[in-house]
């Protein structure tokens, strides 16, 4: 059950789109140290081929980049580097929405979104503390706990905390975190249900990016391989410290039987300092690389208020599920950058000399507000075994950017409508057929070079799917869910170089993906766990003034991708229990630059898990790349290629209480 992709309570198995859950239980299985690793063995979803990157999540939903929500309201999201960063440690599950959602959460992208669901007090809940070491010398600590401040449990209070100290797979590296989520929760009636949350992250960290050239690490070079742990920047000089922190609130209350009224608000603030050196060229002899050193900082203030009704109601033999929005989202950051050359570096001899510190916001300081104001209506219907859902949205955008280098203003409004419209007919033995239509929308920032504000991008989607859950089935199978789509993606209005004046765009773009999924998770007989997903997808550019891209395939998005982890617990007497479990990740080759002059190959990843249980205390085995393949995750042109990590190993000890 999840209410993400429609904000009521409509089962996932009679919801007209494709929906992954990902609860704790299987995150704390797999050991998701971040969102990258928990979304992974989900169809349809890229990790941008296992890296693990504190800034922040940088792979794709159906071909797009998602959006990432946190309790129902978008996070701060203003470029992949300044991210809200999402800890699975606080979170009761992650949902993933594949295809556009824009009519119930307003402007996003096309491919879908991820809204995390955090941690909240509960009557039974079951404390919990955990230590974690492991491969990059890490060691982490962990608390889960809470309780009453009454006797009735009417006013419950939770903690959440996490220290880490560790290092990464990249040189010199480090990824060092203090995370707190205190949340208190007032329940005095049935009624009535009231949740403050808030949350402190502070990050002290690295870029784990590798800007490396094709040659050395796709292909053979003249010298070998590059070093897999290879550091293309500085580790005297690398930086990525982040402080954020986000307080607000859940109010839930039944006004009546049928009627209920909700609201939800939170206020989030990050402050980044930044410092990273990239590569801008090869050297010819494929011995050296170029560098340009980044300094960077930015200041992000986010509020976001949706406050929604919902009526149940019935027409004779039809029942109705009527629900009326309206929601609010204010953005600001002021962002500085300061760019400049460096030394060179040899990428088989490597010497780091000082690096030049460019100077401060010389190649942009800017501030940008942005407001989206939604109003959002969808009536769900159900008769018979037949399930309608029909969802719109208006949205009234207003963005002013600020270029304080050029004392320039770009102000801009877009208002646009967008909604869904699904059908699903529920048979008798749970296989559920269903088919949808859904739109989306996403404002663009800039002027052409006849001063024209952009207009925001447009997308649409056509959705063909089935799910089957088996009733009642004994012991035979539990938890089961069996889904199956094909999918159509079209995105207009993109981003494109004007041919007529090259240092300006256009919209005159268009992108599209089309492909096949399906996914699986339960319990088989003789108590096996298993997840298994398999895409199929063909992104493509199919329309672009540029030369040599149109029907190219966007970098860095593979065709195929596969998984399976199955998983078993066997008992020992009252006290003992030990499980075991193994997953396979197939990533299908990927372009590795446009237009396509190379492809990076396909990867193959075996993941381990085992553990020990005596009463409530548990001994966990997670590794992951257990046959250290050395392979190159992602390459996004001929010199920004990486690695992905070799054979990491951690050891968990939790007890719970």
């Amino acid at each position: 059950m999840t209410t993400s992709a429609t904000k009521t309570s409509v089962p996932v198995e009679l919801t007209p789109q494709a929906i992954t859950v990902i609860t704790q239980s299987r995150m704390s299985m797999l050991n998701s140290r971040s969102l990258s690793e928990a979304v992974r063995y989900s169809a349809g979803v890229s990790d941008y081929g296992s890296k693990d990157d504190p800034r922040g999540y940088f792979g794709t939903i159906r071909g797009f980049s998602p959006d990432i929500y946190l309790d129902g309201t978008r996070t701060p999201d203003a470029a992949s580097s300044q991210s809200f960063s999402i800890e699975p440690w606080g979170l009761e599950e992650m949902d993933v929405l594949r295809g556009a959602s824009s009519a119930l959460y307003g402007s996003g992208q096309l491919g879908g979104i991820i809204n995390a669901v955090s941690k909240r007090p509960t009557r039974d809940l079951v404390d919990e503390l955990a230590f974690q070491t492991g491969s990059y010398g890490r060691v982490q600590g962990a608390a889960d706990v809470g309780g009453a401040f009454d006797s009735g449990k009417t006013l419950l209070w939770r903690f959440n905390g996490l220290i880490r100290k560790s290092g990464t797979y990249a040189i010199n590296i480090k990824n060092n975190e203090i995370y707190v989520a205190p949340s208190l929760r007032w329940h005095p009636d049935e009624q009535t249900d009231f949740t403050i949350l808030a949350s402190y992250e502070q990050l002290d960290a690295g870029s784990t990016a590798q800007f490396l050239p094709a040659v050395g690490t796709v292909f053979a070079s003249p010298y070998g391989y590059i070093a897999r742990d290879f550091l293309s920047s500085d580790a005297s000089f690398d930086v990525y410290s982040k402080r954020q922190a986000a307080v607000g609130y859940s109010f839930v209350r039944h006004l009546l039987p049928n009627w209920t009224v909700t609201q939800n608000m939170r206020y989030a603030h990050l402050d980044l300092a930044y410092r990273f050196v990239t590569t801008s060229a090869l050297s010819a002899n494929d011995k050296t690389i170029s560098r340009q050193a980044l300094l960077q900082s930015a200041n992000y203030n986010n509020v976001t208020l949706d406050t929604r009704s919902d009526v149940t109601f019935h027409t004779g033999p039809v029942h109705h599920e009527v629900l009326f929005g309206v929601d609010f989202r204010s953005d600001f950051m002021a962002n500085r950058r300061g760019q400049g050359k460096v030394a060179s570096l040899n990428l088989y001899n490597p010497v780091y000399a000082a690096i030049a510190w460019p100077t401060y916001a010389t190649t942009t300081n800017s501030n940008e507000t942005e407001t989206d104001t939604g109003i959002y209506a969808q009536e769900q219907v159900s008769w018979k075994h037949f399930y309608l859902t029909l969802s719109g949205r208006g949205d009234f955008t207003q963005s002013l950017n600020v270029n304080n280098l050029r004392n320039g203003k770009t102000p801009q409004n877009n208002n646009a409508f967008t909604g869904r419209v699904g059908l699903l007919y529920q048979t008798a033995i749970g296989l559920n057929p269903y088919v949808s239509y859904a739109t989306s929308f996403q404002p663009q920032v800039g002027l052409t070079y006849d001063n024209a504000s952009y207009v925001p991008t447009f997308g649409k989607q056509i959705e063909l799917g089935v799910k089957y859950k088996p009733g009642k089935l004994g012991s035979f199978v539990q938890n089961f869910m069996l889904t199956a789509d094909i999918f159509n993606l079209v995105e207009n209005n993109v981003l494109t170089t004007d041919p007529a004046h090259t240092s300006f765009e256009i919209q005159t773009g268009q992108q599209r993906t089309r492909g096949f999924e399906f996914e699986g998770m339960g319990r088989l007989p003789y108590k096996i766990d298993f997840i298994v997903s398999y895409t199929y997808q063909d992104p493509r550019i199919t329309k672009t003034t540029i030369a040599g891209e149109t029907g190219q395939r966007p970098v860095a998005i593979p065709s195929h991708m596969a998984s399976v982890f199955v998983q078993r617990d066997v008992h020992f007497g009252h006290d003992w229990a030990a499980g075991l479990g193994s997953g396979l990740r197939y990533t299908g080759n990927t372009a590795g630059s446009l237009p396509e002059t190379f492809a990076v190959p396909s990867q193959l990843v075996w993941d381990l898990e085992a553990h020990l249980d005596y009463r409530r205390t548990r001994v966990q085995f997670n590794g992951t790349n257990m046959t250290d393949r050395k392979y190159v995750s992602i390459c996004t042109r001929s010199v920004a290629c990486a690695w992905a990590p070799g054979r990491a190993a951690f050891v968990t000890l939790s007890t719970r209480w």
